[in-house]
Order: structure tokens, then sequence, then C-alpha cells
């Protein structure tokens, strides 16, 4: 099942979300179960979908929602929070 559409918008979310947290690919790949090449694919727009198992995965790794990743609800309070 592919779920997540890979929009310039939610490259910069996934992207985003993960800096927040200080992880490499590397290290959001292995919280999440998920090869660092495909979070590379994603925020680079080698993959155009995301799994929804695998997108669950990534969600939970980073701390919110499939739906705050894929729509970015939490990104402009992350970003007001660091100023």
């Amino acid at each position: 099942m592919r779920l997540w559409r890979n929009s310039k918008r939610s490259r910069k979310r996934l992207k985003a979300f993960r800096l927040r947290r200080g992880y490499s690919q590397e290290t959001l790949a292995k919280l999440a179960g998920v090869t660092r090449i495909a979070i590379l694919q994603v925020e680079n727009v080698r993959r155009a979908y995301l799994s929804l198992p695998h997108a669950l995965k990534v969600a939970d790794a980073l701390g919110i929602t499939v739906d705050e990743l894929m729509r970015g609800d939490r990104l402009n309070e992350l970003a007001a929070a660091s100023v």
C-alpha cells in the first residue's frame, strides 16, 4: 500500500522533523527499522512513495503521527520553539 506521496513539502517536513530531533538519516532509519537508503531516497526524490508500514515506523521514531508527518501540523510549532 502506497501512502506517502513524495512532494517538495513532504521531503522538507521529513527532513525538518528529523533534524529537529537531532537524528542523522542513519539514526532515524535504525530507530524506525527501515534502511538508511529509504530515508535518503524519500528526502532526495528518488522514492515517490513510502508504504504505510514504513510511514508509521518513521513517524513513531520521530515521536509524531503519520498525519503530522504528511501534513506538517506541528512543523510551525517546532520552528517557533527553536527561535
